[in-house]
């Protein structure tokens, strides 16, 4: 049976509290059919959403989108579409609501970049995404390719490619690490070496077990695409600061994917799917990359709102 169209809506409103009481017939429909209904909403528009849905909430998986100090938008766009290529594995299909939140105090082109990076990540599998932004915002209208009500939308004259938006946006750069933290310079001779010494370094960070194994295995798989495709060698550092624990790793290479470790590989390859893994297993990844080189910044919280999707390593 062939994979339907991306269903990509662009849907104006005035009132979040208004938006989730509408938002819960077309959900509590798809919920009915048997769908996967991920959401990244507003305190007020996921409040409405639960009241309306009542015990049905329950079957929603709701993201938190509420911390927008430095996490790039491909973060949030790779995660949505992880739930999307898992349900699709087990044959189901996906609803997929973002909302624009600019009491975030995100810039523009933070959300043209997650529009266009969840366009991009989810050609070809069964979903259907629903992009909510304030009448009167900035329009983002150029990445939907219908626009209109949640009935009777029309096809976007103005749509342009996932690749198109993003080309010339700004893209985040991390930080440099701090001078106390702790660093390795690696090269394809010593990666087990690094594995180990990482270990015990996150082991004492304060992560349990499991969310330790997660950010070792996330850096090694980043440090390996490091030696293959950037010179051979590169850098780790590591250090705690906050409530999270942070890797980064930097090389010489460039990557010109641009939607970097986003769209979820075939189940069949091996290979490519590193930076996927990584941002599959991490609460945050910053990725920046240009003539320079590359820098990766890896982040996972010492505590974790949502669950790790280890199944997909």
């Amino acid at each position: 049976m062939p994979v339907p169209d991306l269903v990509h809506r662009g849907i104006a409103y005035t009132d979040s509290a208004a938006l989730g009481a509408a938002l819960a017939p077309p959900v509590g429909e798809a919920l009915a059919d048997g769908r996967s209904v991920v959401v990244a909403l507003e305190d007020a528009t996921t409040g409405a959403l639960r009241d309306a849905l009542g015990p049905d909430a329950e079957a929603i998986r709701f993201l938190d989108v509420t911390r927008p100090a430095r996490t790039d938008a491909f973060q949030l766009a790779a995660r949505i579409a992880t739930f999307a290529a898992h349900s699709a594995r087990a044959g189901t299909a996906s609803m997929l609501i973002t909302q624009h939140q600019p009491t975030l105090g995100r810039s523009d082109a933070y959300w043209l970049r997650l529009e266009a990076a969840v366009d991009a990540a989810l050609q070809g599998l069964p979903a259907t995404l629903w992009c909510l932004y304030r009448t009167g915002a900035p329009a983002y209208s150029q990445c939907h390719s219908e626009v209109g009500p949640m009935t009777g939308p029309h096809p976007n004259t103005a749509y342009r490619t996932p690749t198109d938006v993003v080309r010339g946006l700004p893209s985040p750069a991390p930080a440099p690490a701090p001078v106390d933290a702790r660093s390795w310079h690696f090269d394809g001779a010593g990666l087990g070496n690094l594995r180990r010494e990482l270990a015990v370094v996150v082991g004492e960070s304060g992560l349990d077990d499991d969310a330790g194994e997660d950010l070792v295995y996330a850096c090694s798989e980043v440090a390996t695409n490091a030696v293959e495709h950037g010179g051979g060698n590169g850098t780790v550092w590591a250090w705690t600061a906050d409530d999270e624990v942070v890797c980064q790793v930097a090389g010489a290479g460039r990557i010109t994917d641009p939607f970097p470790g986003v769209v979820p590989p075939p189940v069949d390859q091996d290979r490519g799917r590193g930076l996927w893994l990584a941002r599959a297993l991490c609460d945050e990844v910053d990725v920046a990359s240009d003539a320079d080189g590359t820098t990766v910044r890896l982040a996972r919280r010492l505590v974790r709102a949502e669950p790790t999707t280890r199944q997909t390593r």
